[in-house]
């Protein structure tokens, strides 16, 4: 366990005087007798072999003081020693006092007393402390950056900046560019804090004695701990507890802060931070250096913490973001300055995702184009010179952010197309951030952890097998150069042979990168060790998982310590081969050789860099070849590209792999050139150089060229997956259009119907007209129909007696308007209209009555008719009046077989300016519809309009249009909505009995028994 320091206080120091004194005795001459003091020693050894390494990063935070502290079992801050390097020996601290409770503490202090006065970060926010071996418990570090006082920056990695400058900064290169906005990629100050809180285990509890996560030689064990906005938060959580914390606390608050900010679905694809989230996420996104990949979940986590970083105050936000989870619930909170920031937050980080997807997938212009539109969205009313100072800037952000993507995928963060993949993955579940009904980790959640952790063990088990051939690879290597060395060294020829086998030993390691791969595998492995025992500690059934992640620990471990020992070995073989290009004066000869050699394997990756442009440029022709027009070619363009994208991709790694051997060759040749004495020796030099240059420079088009296949691949995905999406669509369109074609209302079923019972009205009321004021009686034009008429009440009733058929109506003089009550049941030859009204005339008509008097809307009435005329009307001068328009609205119900209908049919006629429109609104079985018809007969011939649309999430805003006259003909198209936008998915024209409409796959179907215009009806 670690030595806690005891403070020695002044009352502790009152007491032992006192029990000092009554030790005390006198003489028989009544002196007092004072017996010496005793005096009690402790020593102390120390030694500092346990790293805690990380990164504080918000964008990155250099030149940041480091604070480091521990909490004891009341939970309070006290200090920890601790160094800032390994030791290679203990070192031993001694003290004094008058106990050995108080020697003791005095050792401890001297320990302490040691600590580094400062500790500040470098540019990449890293900072490394070493802890005594022996010590367990909480550490707790704050990294700082201050406006004033320090050299400490912060990076801003926000697309679209991280405010701006009351008045410009001096222009400072590689800081900032001198203009008031603080852009992508550019260094402010500010005052900003990120803390976290590691557990570190007893050493009896830890398994693995790996080496250090930076290769140091002297490190028993390392963790990881980066400071980010989360880590920050989960630290504060953890302080304000004011308990001990162990690391069971850690995971409990980093789980629940994950998934309140995150969302359940997002926090399932990072299982390797839920138990700690100081293990991973901290990626500046304006220079990713590759230590941790972008996987879908840390890509997701990197850009929320992006958007953080862009809204007004970081302090306060991360304030109000500790408050929100501490409360439990950050989307859909009652606070108001959580929900304010919840809002904010989701709108910048649909930004985000927006113009990572561009940065991901596209070329600098459809970068611009995303941070121009994000700036849009931010600012609904900027003015058109703020707009076009923006989109002037976005061009500058766009080749930064470009260059930035392009540096990850150069240092294995992701290949391009895992890249793009992941940025669609992110967009998907960022749509919605947090959880405000999901937020329960319950049994379910714990199950599909369990899944994702089991998933991301298979993943780094792959890449392991990798990391052990790549080091057994150059352990083999490292053999064939000892073998070459010692004893075997007796010549110049052999002196050459061993110095030149190991320099090249020494740049194939570089390349390999094994200490950043192997490290990356061992965080990991030890994340997925906490989430397995997370898993545990909630069911004992997932132990299997627990120990799967041990065993990869153990493994990764294991490779991280022969990786060391690789290096030490290396090491030890540079400075041999270093003496004996001395002791034989070789120098000149093994800089050729290894400059050969190395310009040798540039020439290979040449060779495979130009295989992979042919085979990608080959690819997206294809791909550029392939049609769009139906489902089974877009799934078809899909596939090809799909291969496209993975030839450019694959081109564009090539590219890469490519300038780094021609960076090793120009090295190696310029070394050569260095060391040559004759002319023979500085020609060959020279030449190897300037072949390295152009190498260069043909190998840089072949990256521009790589970027643009890509990006155009990209687009050609794009498309594809769109014009799949679209023709998927188009089956719930035809779907749609066949439900229409069997809409009663709309077949010359319901048609016919409507005229059957229009037929038999208009003959009654004619005959009506010619006869008195009032009467009853049995039709002379419709013989099953028995009348009951008045004028002076203008009431109507009209019954069928065979079939049971009615017609009543009651009317009103209202100014210069006749309002009707009407309804009735009528009955075609395949269908029933029912005209609905109310339970009695007086009722129908007051409705009618009120409506008019716009005393109710139309939602209270059933149906009405009203006449305008063109003066004030009553019984007596109604025949001299003109009539203007006529207007009815009505509720029926057509009732056949199959669909039927219930809902308003709308009709008004303008006599004035001779057009009439119907509007049809309702249901048809499961279908909600409107219908909305126009016939204008004010010239030569009828121009008539008719636009059916499709209410309903399924139905997708579906519309059908026609227009013409029958003369022309009647066409038009059907749209609806697709990926946000109303398309044409095909055109429609009226043919004999229906509707003909052509898709946009190419088919045409024939919609018959339909009769949707016909001015006549």
């Amino acid at each position: 366990m670690a030595k806690r320091m005891i403070k020695f206080t002044p009352i502790a120091a009152s007491v032992a005087l006192t029990l000092g004194l009554t030790a005390c005795g006198t003489d028989n001459d009544g002196n007092v007798y004072v017996p010496p003091a005793q005096t009690f020693n402790s020593e102390k050894t120390a030694q500092f072999n346990v790293e805690v390494t990380g990164k504080a990063v918000k964008g990155a935070m250099k030149n940041a003081v480091v604070s480091v502290s521990t909490m004891n079992a009341s939970g309070e801050m006290v200090p920890v020693a601790f160094r800032l390097e390994a030791s290679e020996e203990a070192d031993t601290f001694t003290g004094q006092g008058t106990s050995q409770e108080a020697a003791d503490a005095a050792a401890a202090a001297k320990v302490i007393e040691e600590n580094p006065d400062t500790v500040i970060t470098n540019e990449s926010g890293r900072y490394s402390i070493f802890l005594e071996n022996d010590f367990s418990g909480p550490v707790y570090i704050t990294v700082k950056t201050s406006t004033e006082d320090d050299d400490s920056y912060l990076r801003c990695d926000a697309y679209l900046g991280c405010g701006s400058y009351e008045t410009a900064p001096e222009q400072e290169e590689g800081v900032n560019d001198g203009d008031t906005a603080i852009e992508f990629g550019e260094w402010y100050k500010t005052d900003l804090e990120l803390s976290v809180v590691k557990f570190i285990p007893a050493i009896e509890a830890e398994t693995a004695g790996a080496s250090g996560a930076l290769g140091d030689a002297n490190v028993d064990r390392s963790f990881k701990a980066n400071a980010t906005f989360l880590t920050s938060i989960v630290a504060q959580l953890l302080i304000e507890s004011g308990e001990d914390v162990d690391a069971s606390d850690i995971a409990d608050a980093s789980l629940k802060t994950i998934i309140q900010l995150m969302g359940p679905e997002t926090a399932l694809l990072i299982p390797e931070l839920l138990a700690d989230v100081s293990n991973g996420g901290a990626i500046d996104l304006s220079d990713v250096d590759g230590e941790e990949k972008f996987t879908d979940g840390i890509l997701a986590l990197t850009q929320v913490a992006s958007s953080l970083q862009g809204l007004p105050s970081i302090g306060e936000s991360l304030s109000t973001l500790k408050k929100a989870i501490k409360a439990g619930k950050f989307v859909g909170s009652d606070d108001n300055d959580i929900t304010a920031l919840a809002v904010a937050l989701q709108q910048a980080v649909t930004n985000t995702v927006n113009i990572f997807l561009a940065v991901a997938t596209g070329d600098e212009a459809q970068i611009q184009a995303a941070l121009v539109a994000a700036f849009n969205v931010n600012n609904p009313n900027a003015s058109e010179a703020e707009r076009t100072a923006f989109a002037q800037q976005a061009n500058g952000i766009a080749v930064k952010a470009k260059a930035a993507k392009d540096k990850a995928v150069k240092n294995g963060a992701a290949s391009d197309e895992e890249l793009a993949k992941s940025a669609e993955k992110a967009k998907e579940v960022l749509a919605v951030i947090g959880c405000a009904d999901n937020c329960a980790i319950g049994d379910e959640f714990y199950a599909q952890l369990a899944l994702s952790v089991i998933a991301s063990i298979d993943t780094s088990e792959t890449e392991l097998a990798d990391i052990q051939a790549s080091v057994t690879d150059v352990n083999t290597d490292l053999a064939a150069a000892q073998s070459l060395g010692g004893d075997t060294v007796t010549d110049a020829q052999s002196a050459i042979a061993f110095a030149s086998a190991v320099a090249l030993l020494s740049e194939k390691a570089e390349l390999a990168e094994l200490d950043k791969k192997s490290n990356a595998v061992y965080v990991k492995s030890q994340s997925l060790v906490a989430a397995g025992k997370l898993l545990v500690a909630n069911n004992s059934s997932y132990q299997q998982i627990l120990d799967s992640a041990n065993n990869l620990l153990s493994e990764a471990t294991s490779e991280v310590e022969k990786v060391a020992k690789f290096d030490l070995d290396l090491a030890t073989l540079e400075t041999e081969a270093q003496a004996v290009i001395e002791e034989y004066e070789v120098a000149v000869a093994v800089a050729a050789e290894v400059a050969q050699v190395s310009a040798d394997l540039a020439n290979q990756a040449k060779t495979v860099a130009t295989t992979a442009e042919a085979e990608s440029t080959s690819a997206l022709a294809d791909a550029q070849n392939a049609p769009l027009d139906n489902a089974d070619n877009a799934a078809d363009a899909l596939e090809l590209a799909n291969e496209a994208v993975t030839a450019a991709s694959q081109f564009s790694a090539s590219v890469d792999e490519l300038q780094l051997a021609i960076a090793q060759a120009k090295d190696t040749a310029e070394d050569y050139l260095d060391v040559s004495v004759s002319d023979e020796d500085k020609d060959k030099a020279q030449q190897l150089v300037d072949d390295a240059k152009s190498m260069a420079e043909d190998a840089l088009e072949q990256a521009e060229l790589a970027s643009e296949q890509l990006a155009a691949a990209f687009d050609l995905q794009s498309d594809a997956e769109l014009a799949i999406a679209k023709f998927t669509a188009l089956v719930s369109v035809k779907e749609t259009s066949d439900s229409l074609s069997k809409m009663t209302v709309l077949t010359s079923t319901g048609g016919d119907a409507v005229v059957e019972a229009s037929d038999v009205l208009v003959d009654v009321i004619n005959e009506l007209a010619e006869m008195g004021s009032s009467g009853n009686g049995v039709s002379t034009r419709q013989p099953d129909w028995i009348y009951l008429y008045s004028l002076d009440d203008l009431t109507l009733t009209l019954e069928n007696s065979s079939t049971g058929e009615m017609i009543s109506a009651a009317g009103s003089y209202q100014d210069d308007k006749l309002v009707v009550a009407w309804g009735g049941m009528l009955a075609g030859e395949d269908a029933t209209v029912k005209v609905v009204t109310a339970d009695s005339q007086a009722n129908a008509l007051k409705d009618c009555v009120d409506f008019v008097a716009g005393d109710i809307d139309e939602t209270s009435i059933d149906s009405c008719l009203v006449v305008t005329f063109d003066s004030t009307v009553d019984a007596e001068n109604v025949d001299d009046a003109e009539i203007l328009n006529t207007k009815s609205w009505n509720h029926v119900e057509i009732v056949d077989g199959d669909s039927g209908f219930t809902g308003m049919l709308n009709v008004i006629a303008d006599e004035v300016n001779e057009t009439d429109s119907v509007t049809l609104d309702g249901m048809s079985g499961d279908l909600e519809f409107k219908v909305m018809g126009m016939v204008d007969s004010s010239g030569e011939q009828d121009q008539s309009e008719l636009e059916v649309m499709v209410k309903g999430d399924a139905a997708m805003g579906y519309t059908l249009s026609l227009m013409g006259t029958e003369s022309d003909g009647y066409t038009g198209d059907v749209k609806a909505m697709y990926n946000g936008d109303m398309m044409s998915f095909g055109t429609a024209t009226k043919v004999t009995n229906g509707v003909s409409i052509t898709y946009i796959d190419g088919v045409s179907i024939d919609y018959t028994d339909v009769d949707l215009i016909d001015s006549t009806k």
